[in-house]
């Protein structure tokens, strides 16, 4: 077991450098023996670690020449999109922004299928998500929670088992920067009044507006997000410094997210488990 804990340490360290570019995509790595002095570990050790990190395609052994450093933008591998989007405690602001680019356009199909496709089942489950959210204004942490719920129920609507794989994914993401989401995740009864409206258009399976909802809140969300994470890495301007740590300090535009008046849709009739 022990060993095995050495392997991951090790092989977290070398993604990470693989992530970051500190070693090269098309170089060999150093033979097991002078990783192993490199880190003060067994052979054996960093055998299993160069396994891992075949696991997480980043390496690839070829015969006769050695351990291949490859692509990281290449891995399908979440572990590898979480130290491409911070490495070192540092958030790498393109390709953070590019990540709250696909997941704002995710995010808005993924609400919209939820729409069409929701059963009684799921608007249940919704309204408990929605309860619990209800509940915890106020206490950062288990509004957290509730937030995960309702992202997980609003997956499961859509009925298409990916967008689950994503809001998990997503979801852990949002564990690693904490500190920046909670800027634009106000344990508040606005921030609630607005997950209300959104799920008054689900229930009426108005997906047009659902979608309108989601998008205008992500272009609320992003810039706010991107200022965080400049704060985070030091580099944001000072006058974005209230803001980002206290986002009532910058009034209620700023705090809250935008809601609009959903529209008047026809609605599409509730599936039925």
């Amino acid at each position: 077991m022990a060993s095995e804990r050495k392997a991951d340490a090790v092989a977290a360290d070398l993604l990470e450098r693989i992530a970051g570019r500190e070693i090269a995509v098309g170089s060999i790595l150093p033979k097991e023996a002078e990783l192993a002095d490199h880190y003060g570990v067994a052979r054996s050790v960093v055998r299993e670690a160069i396994k891992l990190l075949e696991v997480h395609g980043l390496v690839r052994p070829t015969r006769r020449l050695g351990t291949v450093v490859l692509d990281p933008l290449a891995s399908t591998s979440p572990e590898v999109v979480r130290a491409l989007l911070v490495r070192k405690g540092r958030i790498d602001l393109d390709f953070f922004s590019g990540w709250l680019e696909v997941r704002a356009a995710i995010d808005a199909q993924m609400c919209e299928l939820a729409a069409t496709r929701r059963t009684p089942a799921d608007i249940v489950a919704l309204e408990a998500a929605l309860a619990a959210m209800r509940g915890a204004t106020a206490r950062h942490d288990a509004f957290n929670v509730a937030t995960e719920e309702l992202a997980l129920a609003l997956a499961r609507a859509s009925h298409n088992p990916l967008f689950t794989v994503l809001a998990r994914w997503h979801s852990r993401v949002v564990a690693d920067l904490d500190h920046v989401f909670r800027t634009v995740r106000s344990a508040s009864v606005p921030h609630v009044a607005g997950v209300e409206m959104m799920l008054e258009c689900i229930r009426r399976g108005d997906a047009a507006t659902t979608r309108q909802l989601v998008t205008t809140f992500h272009e609320w969300a992003t810039p706010r997000l991107l200022a965080a994470a400049r704060l985070a890495n030091g580099e944001a301007p000072a006058e974005l410094q209230a803001s980002a740590t206290n986002p009532s300090a910058a009034g209620p535009s700023a705090a809250t997210p935008p809601t609009s008046k959903p529209s008047t849709s026809t609605p599409t009739k509730e599936k039925h488990a």
